[in-house]
């Protein structure tokens, strides 16, 4: 039976990138899929070949993380810097207390400008499905709305639905009611659901399942989330591959990527880029760097580098991991996703929300290194990647990791899943 269908993101090009694979799937299995966002996300799904509905008006914010911080770097981001955190260890006050800040800035700020024309689209078209990225909780409510099942599909680690459990555990064991004044987040999803006549209950705020990307050990300790397992889904967007990318390099060569975005969200990138490629280039090795400002980065790299290292704006990562002997990068999902279903051995030098976490769970795979922003030096790069390039141990953990991705269901296979979740939750 064909289902109506529909995906809703915060316009985040990253976050909807791995909504991708999943709606191509069900969209070939006969589903009628649309995707909704603000307009600013609308060419991104339209040249990924999905139907997309613009809904509101793009948010702002990049603008307010600039104001509230400057040029200073932000990594920690409280409740979410505990996540991986004990639960013996957690206090009920410093969650509370960090969703009492970030419910304002970031999540009314990404859902206000968007939910009212989701909740008339899902009244209008009647879709029977609705999967929300764990940010656009608007999801949620326009699906209750129309009857329709409802449930995320996760971008990373899922520390927005440890820190929710975590949570409503402490409330609970300290008498206090969750959706109410006690509970930023709740209180905000209760006002949010009642101008539209939807109750709040837990379900708004985790879905009725989870689709999570990730293999299991990279999963945070939950109990009562049902999470709905899928092989991490490779797209980057438009791409073309460069002929020069077909040659085979004459030295091993070392992938260098710090993200899509990292120049227009933050205050420039979190280690000094030259200084880094300066000492791989000292290195036995050929450096391929992808970097917004390459332009830039190579006037200030200038000839004393030679050969060594190319330096592109953009370059796919799906066809350069391949390619590559060991990848440096900052520890984002996708970047770790498509690595490592080329076994390719990763130094991650993280600092944003999740990818500290990701990072801690490749060094435990034993499929690469996690290297703190702070002591990423150019020397102490260059040092990891030697060992990276010559010890086997980390070649032997990157086919570990790749081998439990692999073993994941498919895109495809997780469609009939999700029809049998839909027809049981759709009306309830």
């Amino acid at each position: 039976m064909s289902m109506r269908i529909l995906f809703t993101a915060y316009a985040v090009r990253t976050h909807f990138f791995s909504m991708v694979s999943l709606a191509h799937a069900l969209d070939t299995a006969g589903h009628e899929v649309r995707v909704a966002s603000q307009p600013e996300l609308v060419p991104e799904i339209t040249r990924a070949g999905l139907t997309a509905v613009p809904v509101g008006r793009d948010h702002q914010l990049w603008r307010v993380l600039k104001v509230r911080h400057g040029d200073e770097r932000w990594s920690a981001l409280p409740p979410f810097d505990v996540a991986d955190v004990p639960g013996g260890l957690l206090s009920l006050e410093y969650v509370r207390a960090g969703y009492g800040d970030v419910v304002p800035w970031w999540f009314r700020l990404v859902n206000d400008p968007l939910v009212d024309e989701l909740v008339g689209l899902c009244r209008w078209w009647e879709p029977e499905l609705v999967v929300w990225e764990p940010g656009t909780f608007a999801g949620g409510v326009a699906a209750r709305v129309c009857g329709a099942a409802h449930g995320r599909l996760t971008w990373g680690v899922d520390f927005f639905g440890r820190v929710r459990e975590q949570f409503v555990r402490l409330a609970g064991e300290a008498g206090e009611p969750v959706g109410a004044v006690g509970d930023p987040l709740g209180a905000w999803l209760s006002d949010l659901g009642g101008r539209y006549g939807v109750e709040f209950d837990e379900e708004l705020t985790t879905g009725q399942f989870t689709v999570d990307q990730l293999p299991e050990a990279f999963r945070l300790e939950t109990t009562g989330i049902g999470y709905l397992p899928m092989r991490f889904g490779v797209y980057n967007g438009v791409s073309v591959v460069p002929r020069w990318l077909w040659e085979v390099p004459v030295r091993p060569r070392v992938g260098f990527t710090l993200g899509l975005s990292a120049v227009e969200r933050l205050a420039g990138y979190a280690v000094s880029v030259v200084e880094i490629l300066k000492a791989l280039a000292a290195l036995d090795v050929e450096v391929v760097a992808a970097l917004p400002g390459a332009e830039g980065i190579r006037e200030q790299l200038g000839a004393v580098v030679g050969d060594r290292v190319r330096v592109e704006e953009f370059v796919p990562l799906a066809a350069l991991a391949p390619t590559c002997a060991v990848m440096v990068h900052h520890g984002g999902f996708g970047t770790i996703g498509t690595t490592s279903l080329h076994a390719v051995p990763q130094l991650a030098v993280a600092e944003e929300i999740d990818a500290p976490i990701l990072a801690r769970g490749l060094a435990a795979y034993g499929a690469g290194v996690d290297l703190p922003v702070a002591e990423a030096t150019g020397e102490r790069v260059a040092h990891e990647v030697r060992r990276l390039l010559t010890e086997s141990s980390f070649t032997e953990g990157a086919r570990r990791l790749r081998a439990d991705m692999r073993a994941m269901p498919s895109a495809a296979d997780v469609v009939p899943e999700l029809v049998r979740i839909a027809e049981r939750h759709r009306g309830r």
